[in-house]
Protein backbone atom coordinates (compact mmCIF):
# COMPACT_ATOMS: atom_id res chain seq x y z
CA UNK A 1 0.00 0.00 0.00
CA UNK A 2 1.26 3.40 -0.66
CA UNK A 3 2.21 5.44 2.02
CA UNK A 4 0.50 8.81 2.48
CA UNK A 5 2.70 11.87 1.83
CA UNK A 6 3.43 14.23 4.75
CA UNK A 7 1.85 17.04 2.63
CA UNK A 8 -1.43 15.06 2.19
CA UNK A 9 -1.33 14.52 6.19
CA UNK A 10 -0.23 17.97 7.05
CA UNK A 11 -3.16 19.48 4.65
CA UNK A 12 -5.47 16.76 6.58
CA UNK A 13 -4.65 17.91 9.63
CA UNK A 14 -4.91 21.84 8.93
CA UNK A 15 -8.59 20.88 7.20
CA UNK A 16 -9.72 19.33 10.82
CA UNK A 17 -7.98 22.20 12.30
CA UNK A 18 -10.25 24.24 10.38
CA UNK A 19 -12.96 22.14 11.67
CA UNK A 20 -12.45 22.18 14.55
CA UNK A 21 -12.73 26.16 14.45
CA UNK A 22 -15.51 26.54 12.64
CA UNK A 23 -17.57 23.85 15.00
CA UNK A 24 -16.44 25.80 18.10
CA UNK A 25 -17.46 30.00 16.85
CA UNK A 26 -21.06 27.57 15.41
CA UNK A 27 -20.97 26.79 19.19
CA UNK A 28 -20.48 30.14 20.84
CA UNK A 29 -22.35 31.85 17.84
CA UNK A 30 -26.07 29.69 17.24
CA UNK A 31 -25.88 29.62 20.92
CA UNK A 32 -25.24 32.64 22.55
CA UNK A 33 -25.98 35.32 20.00
CA UNK A 34 -29.41 33.20 18.32
CA UNK A 35 -30.58 31.00 20.94
CA UNK A 36 -30.46 28.10 18.72
CA UNK A 37 -28.73 25.46 20.71
CA UNK A 38 -29.48 22.39 19.35
CA UNK A 39 -27.62 24.09 16.31
CA UNK A 40 -25.22 24.50 18.85
CA UNK A 41 -24.53 21.53 20.05
CA UNK A 42 -24.09 20.16 17.04
CA UNK A 43 -21.77 22.42 16.06
CA UNK A 44 -19.91 21.61 18.97
CA UNK A 45 -20.09 17.69 18.22
CA UNK A 46 -18.52 18.61 14.71
CA UNK A 47 -16.41 20.28 16.37
CA UNK A 48 -15.14 17.62 18.90
CA UNK A 49 -15.32 15.23 16.30
CA UNK A 50 -12.55 16.81 13.91
CA UNK A 51 -10.56 17.08 16.77
CA UNK A 52 -10.22 13.99 17.30
CA UNK A 53 -9.44 13.47 13.47
CA UNK A 54 -6.71 16.15 14.16
CA UNK A 55 -4.88 13.33 16.58
CA UNK A 56 -5.34 10.43 14.25
CA UNK A 57 -3.27 12.48 11.59
CA UNK A 58 -0.59 13.98 14.22
CA UNK A 59 -0.08 10.66 15.96
CA UNK A 60 0.14 9.36 12.47
CA UNK A 61 2.73 11.80 11.87
CA UNK A 62 4.53 11.15 14.56
CA UNK A 63 4.37 7.26 14.18
CA UNK A 64 2.39 6.96 17.67
CA UNK A 65 0.65 3.88 16.59
CA UNK A 66 3.73 1.82 14.44
CA UNK A 67 4.14 -0.44 17.47
CA UNK A 68 0.62 -1.43 18.21
CA UNK A 69 -1.39 -0.68 15.03
CA UNK A 70 -4.91 -2.06 16.14
CA UNK A 71 -5.43 0.75 18.34
CA UNK A 72 -6.95 2.23 15.58
CA UNK A 73 -9.79 0.19 15.10
CA UNK A 74 -11.39 2.15 18.14
CA UNK A 75 -10.57 4.86 16.58
CA UNK A 76 -12.83 3.36 13.41
CA UNK A 77 -15.28 2.44 16.19
CA UNK A 78 -15.37 6.04 17.33
CA UNK A 79 -15.93 7.10 13.40
CA UNK A 80 -18.51 4.42 12.83
CA UNK A 81 -20.55 5.57 16.09
CA UNK A 82 -20.33 9.53 15.02
CA UNK A 83 -21.56 8.64 11.53
CA UNK A 84 -24.69 6.90 13.09
CA UNK A 85 -25.37 9.95 15.62
CA UNK A 86 -25.28 12.05 12.59
CA UNK A 87 -27.26 10.35 10.11
CA UNK A 88 -29.93 9.70 13.14
CA UNK A 89 -29.88 13.40 14.16
CA UNK A 90 -30.11 14.80 10.57
CA UNK A 91 -33.42 12.30 9.72
CA UNK A 92 -35.14 13.18 12.78
CA UNK A 93 -34.18 17.23 12.52
CA UNK A 94 -35.34 16.75 9.03
CA UNK A 95 -38.21 15.11 9.64
CA UNK A 96 -39.37 17.64 12.71
CA UNK A 97 -38.45 20.41 10.31
CA UNK A 98 -41.07 18.68 7.82
CA UNK A 99 -43.99 17.99 10.13
CA UNK A 100 -43.69 21.39 11.53
CA UNK A 101 -43.67 23.63 8.46
CA UNK A 102 -40.65 25.33 9.32
CA UNK A 103 -38.32 27.60 7.04
CA UNK A 104 -35.01 28.86 7.24
CA UNK A 105 -34.99 29.75 10.94
CA UNK A 106 -31.76 31.09 12.88
CA UNK A 107 -32.94 32.49 16.24
CA UNK A 108 -34.53 29.98 18.08
CA UNK A 109 -35.14 26.30 17.18
CA UNK A 110 -34.27 25.81 13.52
CA UNK A 111 -34.26 22.68 12.42
CA UNK A 112 -32.54 22.96 8.95
CA UNK A 113 -29.33 24.43 9.97
CA UNK A 114 -29.22 21.78 12.87
CA UNK A 115 -29.90 19.22 9.64
CA UNK A 116 -27.08 20.78 8.10
CA UNK A 117 -24.62 20.45 11.58
CA UNK A 118 -25.65 16.62 11.82
CA UNK A 119 -24.63 16.24 8.38
CA UNK A 120 -21.02 18.01 9.02
CA UNK A 121 -20.82 15.60 11.98
CA UNK A 122 -21.81 12.40 9.68
CA UNK A 123 -18.91 14.27 7.34
CA UNK A 124 -16.29 14.05 10.39
CA UNK A 125 -17.48 10.61 11.26
CA UNK A 126 -16.78 9.11 8.35
CA UNK A 127 -13.71 10.90 7.84
CA UNK A 128 -12.61 9.16 10.91
CA UNK A 129 -13.24 6.01 10.08
CA UNK A 130 -11.76 6.32 6.51
CA UNK A 131 -8.13 7.84 7.58
CA UNK A 132 -7.80 5.51 10.71
CA UNK A 133 -8.60 2.94 8.13
CA UNK A 134 -6.01 3.74 5.90
CA UNK A 135 -3.33 4.21 8.41
CA UNK A 136 -4.03 0.86 9.89
CA UNK A 137 -3.81 -0.75 6.68
CA UNK A 138 -0.34 1.21 5.99
CA UNK A 139 0.93 -0.31 9.40
CA UNK A 140 0.08 -3.75 8.76
CA UNK A 141 1.48 -4.10 5.48
CA UNK A 142 4.41 -2.43 6.53
CA UNK A 143 4.77 -5.00 9.01
CA UNK A 144 3.26 -8.56 6.48
CA UNK A 145 6.63 -6.79 4.29
CA UNK A 146 8.53 -7.19 7.64
CA UNK A 147 7.81 -10.82 8.32
CA UNK A 148 8.46 -11.93 4.86
CA UNK A 149 11.74 -10.76 5.16
CA UNK A 150 12.67 -12.91 8.37
CA UNK A 151 15.01 -15.41 7.69
CA UNK A 152 12.98 -18.52 8.98
CA UNK A 153 15.82 -20.15 10.71
CA UNK A 154 16.90 -17.32 12.36
CA UNK A 155 16.98 -17.09 16.35
CA UNK A 156 15.52 -13.59 17.49
CA UNK A 157 15.49 -12.32 21.16
CA UNK A 158 12.98 -13.51 23.23
CA UNK A 159 12.63 -13.26 26.86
Amino acid sequence: MALPSECSVTSRVVFSVVGLLVGLSVFVTFGFKYDNWNTSLWGLLSGLAASISIYVHTAYLRQVFQSNPFVLQHFMLTGCLIQLVGCCGFVTYLVLAITKNQGLVIIGPGYYLTCVWCFMTWKWGFFLLIYARKYKRVYVSECEVLTEHAEPGAKYYSA
